[in-house]
């Protein structure tokens, strides 16, 4: 296996979300949100993993901008 893994999030919202600056702000928050999440203790890792998160990468599809999140 990779030490990088890739998913696919789907975020539906109530009102419509058009402007590429409102998207890439949604980046930073998913990216903010799972370090915050990797942070707190309980981690994203599975439970009996001895592995850490190193860095959350979130890029908007149709997006060049990456928005990253380093862990340390």
């Amino acid at each position: 296996m990779s030490r990088k893994i890739a998913f696919t999030v789907t975020l539906e919202f109530e009102d419509k979300i058009s402007d590429d600056l409102e998207i890439i702000e949604i980046a930073r928050n998913i990216a903010r949100a799972v370090r915050n999440e990797c942070n707190s203790g309980s981690g994203i890792t599975p439970e009996d993993s001895e592995t850490f998160t190193k860095n959350v990468s979130v890029k908007p599809i149709g997006f060049e901008e990456v928005i990253n999140q380093n862990m340390y």
